[in-house]
């Protein structure tokens, strides 16, 4: 089977593109580029009905794989971005769900590496049982629904999500901003009229100024490149899956970060750390699970090999541009939605792919079994 065309691109004048792919075309004009567009991020068009285009990140470990190093490299370039914003005691941070839950984590560790103090925690598209402390909605998603945990006082001592005087939103991207916005407005509420002031902050790799309506929900928006684009889709009729709106219930997730931390999930003690000198190792995470997984690829480049890291997803995408192979599959968690894997294929070239899983190992026939050289931790 022949590989889906990948992204044409052509470069004009000083920070201009234009790409080219299955399903549509990009102009981009970009004001701003503290690392190459290029090397930031590739494109690709969605399977879906709100929002057609899609910024297939070349540093964040989802869609496509990324060295663990380079992702880190991002993470403290974030945080320094952001950092000198917070002076005003312990900071929230937030990751975004998923695409944006290991990024999230990494940039947390990293701003406690350069010295502040805070809590980190997720919204989630899973329950884990345990209080909500309030939802919102990610309206042009595949998956609108997400959720905050409330932090148990063993998780947040200090109650930072309600006495925190700022709070930043990690996520990959941010076109219109309307999500974090809401996210923002939500917690606001959720704090009461009489509840302690903040001020919040967005840090992504990408800024998009494409309106800026939802910009005022925010102290300041910092980013690793920012610009305007325009996306015209080729006009092909598609039978668009229908968007979930609500949370998972068949399984109930684990805790893992979703109630918050002080600092950063460990590595888990039980896990085979071997590999050999220049071995080449994929890691894959599962969906919203992602830290730990990037930690594993850590581990073993420490040890020698060449290591990178990636994960599955509930985003429908089509092939073409930035998505070369598709594997689709029944959740590996139980739930019963659709997930993927993109970029592994057949003859993907890896010594051993390691799928760390956060939930039960899927039965002996689930289709992921079905990767080359698979080996799975839990």
């Amino acid at each position: 089977m022949s590989r889906p065309l990948p992204t044409e691109w052509r470069e004009g004048p000083p920070g201009f593109y234009e790409a080219r792919l299955p399903g549509g075309k990009f102009s981009l004009q970009m004001a701003r580029e503290d690392l190459p567009l290029r090397g930031l991020c590739d494109l690709a068009v969605r399977n879906n009905a709100k929002r057609r285009f899609l910024f297939v990140s070349q540093v964040l470990g989802r869609h496509c794989p990324v060295r663990p190093a380079d992702l880190r490299r991002v993470s403290a370039a974030m945080a320094a971005k952001v950092g000198p914003h917070l002076t005003d005691g312990p900071a929230v941070f937030i990751g975004m769900a998923e695409t944006a839950t290991t990024l999230g984590q990494a940039v947390f560790r990293e701003f406690l590496a350069q010295g502040g103090t805070g809590l980190y925690l997720e919204s989630t598209r899973r329950s884990t049982g345990g209080p909500r402390a309030f939802e919102f909605a990610e309206s042009h998603s595949h998956a609108t629904a997400h959720v905050i945990h409330l932090p148990s006082p063993e998780d947040d001592p200090d109650h930072l999500l309600r006495t925190a005087r700022q709070v930043v939103v990690v996520d990959d991207e941010a076109t219109t901003a309307k999500t974090a916005a809401g996210l923002i407005q939500t917690l606001k509420a959720w704090r009461g009229p009489d509840g302690i002031p903040f001020k919040a902050w967005l840090a992504v790799i990408l800024r998009w100024n494409q309106g800026g309506e939802h910009d005022s929900a925010f102290a300041g928006i910092e980013s690793l490149a920012e610009g305007h684009f325009a996306f015209e889709e080729d006009g092909q009729p598609m039978d668009f899956p229908a968007a979930v709106d609500r949370l998972d219930s068949r399984v109930t997730a684990r805790r893992g970060i979703r109630h918050g931390a002080r600092t950063p999930q460990p590595l888990p003690a039980a896990w085979d750390l071997k590999a050999r000198d220049g071995e080449k190792i994929l890691v894959l995470g599962n969906g919203e699970y992602g830290f730990q997984p990037l930690l594993l690829a850590e581990a073993f480049e420490e040890r020698g090999a060449e290591a990178w890291v990636q994960a599955t997803t509930r985003s429908p995408i089509l092939p073409g541009g930035a998505i070369g192979h598709i594997r689709a599959f029944d959740a590996l968690s139980g739930e019963g939605h659709a997930e993927f894997l993109y970029n592994v294929p057949e003859d993907h070239g890896y010594d051993r792919v390691v799928l760390c899983l956060e939930d039960a190992e899927p039965a002996p026939d689930h289709p992921v079994r079905l990767i080359p050289r698979l080996e799975i931790r839990l």
